[in-house]
């Protein structure tokens, strides 16, 4: 064998190349069985690189570059604790030396931000709306106005680190802060909190005879003294089952609130919840 098939053979014996793809939850958070998801995560395997698209309700809404993974379910809980800041994150998260260039679009295939991971810190490049980008070297502040839920964001950045982050709400006349110093959190823990709020939980007998398991989310306000107020349903066709658990919520204890420089403030929180019959 001559030295130009040597190296050949060489090049394609260490270089991996696969692809893989995976439906998940309709958080994106955990990998799913049911075929008629429309959340849906592909892997382009590279060596050492990993290349994602994830695709929600059947649309491209993030792409991304990964460094330092070998394990696919270690890279989708890295991808959700970056993304999300949820309180769950896996005790089996690996984190050192990885790291991901994150990319999401809007529904017209724009990219409205680029953000990089470093192992348990997200960084931010740029943002854009409507073709405006908002960042200079990683500094400025970008406002966004909901009108139909009368709410502004705001967010504010320095050296590609957002520092501050809240939303107004016109109607209330408050503010909802989502970067605190300290994060609100049950007393007891969000792992008791769960299992006690699962004890309450009675399943809705109309879907119990029909035999329905039902994943729900509820979002709601924690105020300054604790007090759980607000309840929002994220996904409002579960029959019964939203009612059931915000009824539950209502009388749940207070929590402990989340602070920004010693001083209380109101914070939002979302929980997943899964009814089985």
């Amino acid at each position: 064998m001559n030295i130009k098939h040597t190296f050949i053979l060489l090049v394609l014996t260490t270089f991996t190349y696969g692809q893989e793809s995976a439906l998940f939850d309709r958080s994106f958070h955990y990998r799913t069985d049911d075929n008629k998801s429309k959340n849906k995560r592909e892997y382009i395997v590279k060596d050492s690189l990993i290349e994602i698209k994830d695709f929600k309700n059947n649309r491209l809404y993030r792409t991304a570059e990964f460094y330092g993974f070998k394990d696919l379910k270690n890279l989708d809980e890295f991808i959700w604790y970056n993304s999300n800041r949820q309180y769950d994150k896996s005790p089996d998260l690996k984190l050192t030396n990885r790291k991901g260039i994150v990319k999401y679009l809007n529904k017209d295939g724009k990219t409205t931000s680029e953000l990089l991971y470093i192992e348990d810190k997200t960084k931010f490049i740029q943002l854009w709306n409507k073709d405006k980008s908002y960042l200079i070297n990683g500094t400025g502040k970008f406002e966004r106005n909901y009108v139909k839920n009368n709410e502004k964001q705001v967010r504010i950045f320095k050296d590609s680190i957002e520092t501050e982050g809240y939303i107004v709400r016109e109607l209330k006349k408050d503010t909802i802060y989502y970067i605190t110093d300290t994060k609100s959190y049950p007393k007891t823990g969000l792992k008791r909190f769960y299992k006690d709020l699962a004890s309450r939980i009675n399943y809705p007998k109309f879907s119990k005879y029909i035999g329905m398991d039902k994943k729900i989310k509820i979002e709601f306000v924690v105020d300054e003294n604790g007090n759980l107020t607000d309840f929002v349903p994220i996904n409002k066709k579960s029959l019964n089952f939203e009612k059931k658990a915000i009824k539950q919520l209502k009388k749940m204890p207070k929590w402990i609130p989340a602070t920004i420089n010693g001083k209380r403030v109101k914070t939002r929180f979302r929980i997943p919840l899964t009814f089985k019959h």
